[in-house]
């Protein structure tokens, strides 16, 4: 399989071969092409090639894209199935790691051979318990946490008029708590408030019992309830954690816990979050491939700019060299292939490509092989696309059909438009630049400003 001009990308030559098969399947199933402005496009972008490779060209770097993002979903999805998969918790064939304590206990089905004969078992594995230091450290750490957490959101215990937070488990920890209030029903054992009942402030206390196997301690809490000054808001909520706890309570021996399905007269939905990563993963594949045609086709509309924006600017040394030579006494050919020999040397020693210079290699090769010297400058013209450049082309034209006098002295005077041309083109590159540097210069100056203020309030 022969090598595509114009893929210089390492990946695209590492796939180009599928990509290849992809495209000549749907060639033949689905009648693939399209418009010829864009063919047209992508041969000023790699010069030299016809219309069946630039075609080829564009949908073989379109489809290794492709290939390279499902195959990097498809890699993901597996990672992230194999990573989920079930560990081995077996250690040395004969331990099983025990949870942490304040972890829980588990069962694990186990394969046991004895003598020949198997079966499958469930194996309960309890939790490790917590040694006498450790449990000590641990109830202080409960204790604690309570003291900071009871109150919820009320500001102080002076002043408590919301829910307060009756903790039911103490984080990181295998200390278990339960709460004593014997308020007078003024504080309910989920940590709501029945404040409708009171009208003035009520110093009560509530007991937090903390237990650990058949250890206990406990810790009394006393703070001042204010009378009810809720919101409607905080009347619905109230409502709906009444109605919670009820059905709770009601459904405690059933196998489901129902929930409220109204609270206050309104209408209470719930749902709970869920997390897909497979399903984002697809989705982000499907949406990068639907990207990359308008990614593709952007930047090849970006290069067609970049591409007349050089042409452009070549355009003024172009002329003036040409003259030059003309001047030293070569022909149009002659001067031609001089320029174009000479960029081919740059290039084997490490120049930059230029497309003006490359249409000028292209047009020595078809003079090389046969082609008629004035049909090579028409096309040369016709396929730069700017109308200097045709005009350029027309003179030498003209000249092979009606001689070279005058010509030098055309080209002179082409020379001396040229210059007012290059003096244009560095305006305008001298303000494009202006303009990329505004962003910096903004940033610096932020960065200034707030050195400034900062050192200022440093002072104060």
């Amino acid at each position: 399989m022969g090598k595509l001009p114009g893929v210089d990308n390492i990946f695209i030559k590492r796939i180009y071969p599928a990509a290849i098969s992809i495209y000549n399947f749907l060639k033949i199933k689905l009648h693939l092409s399209f418009n010829s402005s864009k063919i047209e496009n992508i041969k000023k972008i790699n010069t030299g090639l016809d219309n069946a490779s630039a075609e080829k060209l564009y949908f073989c770097k379109l489809f290794s894209k492709i290939i390279v993002v499902v195959v990097c979903t498809i890699l993901i999805i597996i990672a992230i199935t194999v990573t989920s998969g079930e560990e081995n918790i077996l250690e040395k064939g004969y331990f099983i790691e025990r949870d942490k304590p304040e972890g829980s206990s588990k069962e694990e089905k186990l394969g046991v051979s004895i003598d020949g004969e198997e079966q499958e078992m469930m194996i309960g594995i309890p939790a490790r318990k917590y040694n006498d230091k450790e449990l000590e450290v641990k109830f202080k750490e409960a204790m604690e946490y309570t003291r900071k957490n009871y109150l919820g959101g009320n500001p102080s215990s002076e002043s408590v008029s919301k829910s307060l937070n009756l903790v039911s488990y103490i984080p990181d920890s295998a200390i278990s708590i339960s709460w004593e209030c014997d308020t007078g029903n003024i504080v309910n054992n989920d940590g709501t408030l029945e404040r409708s009942q009171i009208t003035e402030p009520v110093v009560v206390q509530i007991i937090a019992v903390f237990s650990y196997y058949d250890t206990e301690k406990t810790m009394p809490l006393e703070f001042t309830v204010l009378p009810v000054d809720k919101s409607s808001k905080e009347i619905l909520w109230d409502k709906w954690n009444e109605m919670f706890s009820e059905l709770s309570e009601l459904s405690g021996s059933k196998e489901f816990l129902q929930l409220p399905a109204e609270a206050g007269g309104k209408k209470v939905s719930y749902k709970v979050p869920q997390k897909n990563y497979i399903l984002l993963v697809i989705l982000l594949g499907v949406i990068i491939i639907a990207l990359i045609p308008v990614v593709t086709n952007s930047r090849l509309n970006e290069n067609i700019k970049q591409r007349e924006q050089e042409l452009r600017i070549d355009y003024p040394g172009f002329v003036e060299k040409f003259v030059l030579l003309i001047s030293a006494g070569l022909n149009c050919k002659g001067a031609w292939y001089r320029m174009a020999d000479e960029y081919k040397r740059r290039l084997q020693d490490g120049g930059k490509k230029r497309y003006l210079y490359e249409e000028m290699l292209l047009t020595k090769r078809q003079m090389e092989s046969g082609m008629n010297e004035a049909k090579a400058y028409e096309l040369f013209g016709r396929r730069t696309g700017l109308l200097k450049y045709m005009k350029f082309s027309t003179l030498l034209v003209q000249n092979l059909k009606k001689g070279s006098d005058g010509l030098l002295r055309i080209l002179e005077y082409e020379a001396v438009d040229v210059l007012k041309e290059r003096r244009e083109n560095a305006r305008i590159l001298g303000e494009q630049a202006g303009t990329k540097l505004l962003m910096p210069m903004v940033i610096m100056m932020a960065e200034v400003f707030a050195i400034i203020i900062y050192a200022a309030f440093q002072n104060m």
